[in-house]
């Protein structure tokens, strides 16, 4: 166990701090899930889904998923832009019922859904259960204290009819039992759903955030704003290895001035005038950045993978990596970043 999952197993995401996260538990026994699941294909059709977890595999057909018990519930989005897809009627089955199918789920366990174009998304226990999301009011688009309505659904249905070739057979959507309910951001609704897998959780961590205004970065928003469909992105080293992570830039903007989120939170008039990004590690190395010098540069990442994989112990859990930094300008392990305007 690294140095800082030893400090903490708590529940997180962001910003979270980027994010958190949750979804209403239930859910089908074993038993019911043998009777229900194939290994292949059956007259009811082609497989669509495939569950893994503790108690092994199991494969569904379209029949099969709405043979289980369902949920029917209202879901929108905010785009990173701050557009509002309004709620619309979504059918399908409560993710923590499916993960319930393989074994189920706690604390020490994420939950990885994988897309038909390998677009991931991972959710962690406290999301699903606890429903930490970042909600919105559909009307207004301003922040709100998450429902504890919220649930995570693997729908199969809108209103009322199957889903249309631009979003099925299966999508991943956060709904609530009210039409006028909240929404979520847009990367938590994940397009043509095809694997769920129960994983092993990472230790919990936090970076703490200091400018115009105070925050957190913490891993639950960390790992929303990292994702494919958010703000994820990466940077290739010499030796061949990559870094993924959330460009510093746009941390640096959540804290630059008094607009923490969405269109406009990032000031880049500001950063082109320059100020100094602090960042500083557990063991107390001190490394300052100016904004001048990564402003906009989407390659220059708080990363939080390295090949894939997570960072090893000396660097967990954010490393700063990106072209144009010399290696004393990458530290690892970091766990506090300070934006000064000069």
């Amino acid at each position: 166990m690294n140095r800082i999952a030893a400090l903490a197993l708590a529940g997180v995401v962001m910003v979270v701090g980027l994010v958190a996260l949750l979804a209403a538990c239930g859910g089908s026994s074993g038993s019911q899930a043998t009777d229900q699941a194939s290994p292949a294909v059956s007259p009811s059709g082609s497989v669509v889904l495939t569950l893994v977890g503790e108690e092994g595999e199991k494969q569904f057909t379209l029949n099969q998923l709405k043979a289980l018990p369902a949920y029917t519930g209202y879901a929108g989005i905010k785009s990173s832009t701050g557009v509002i897809t309004l709620p619309a009627e979504y059918t399908g089955v409560r993710l923590s019922d499916l993960t319930d199918l393989v074994g189920g789920i706690t604390r020490a366990n994420g939950v990885t859904l994988v897309a038909k174009d390998g677009y991931g998304m991972t959710f962690s226990y406290a999301q699903i259960v606890d429903h930490s999301f970042t909600a919105y009011d559909p009307a207004t688009g301003g922040e709100q204290t998450p429902s504890k309505d919220l649930t995570v659904i693997i729908a199969y249905a809108r209103e009322g009819k199957p889903l249309g070739e631009d979003e099925g057979p299966l999508r991943l959507m956060v709904g609530t039992p009210a039409p006028g309910g909240q929404v979520v951001d847009g990367h938590w609704s994940v397009k043509w759903v095809e694997r769920i897998s129960v994983t092993k959780a990472s230790a919990e961590w936090k970076v703490q955030l200091e400018g115009a205004v105070p925050g957190k970065l913490d891993k639950p928003t960390y790992v929303n704003c990292a994702s494919p469909g958010c703000h994820g992105s990466g940077w290739v080293d010499a030796a061949g290895k990559r870094w993924e992570g959330i460009p510093l830039y746009l941390v640096a903007g959540m804290i630059d001035d008094k607009k923490r989120h969405g269109a406009g939170a990032y000031d880049a008039a500001l950063a082109r005038k320059g100020y100094d990004i602090v960042i500083e590690t557990a063991t107390g190395e001190v490394v300052t950045i100016d904004s001048r010098d990564i402003a906009g540069k989407q390659d220059v990442v708080l990363a939080g993978k390295l090949d894939g994989g997570e960072l090893p112990e000396e660097l967990f859990p954010l490393r700063l990596a990106g072209p144009g930094l010399s290696e004393a300008q990458m530290p690892g392990g970091i766990a506090r970043i300070v934006v000064r305007v000069k």
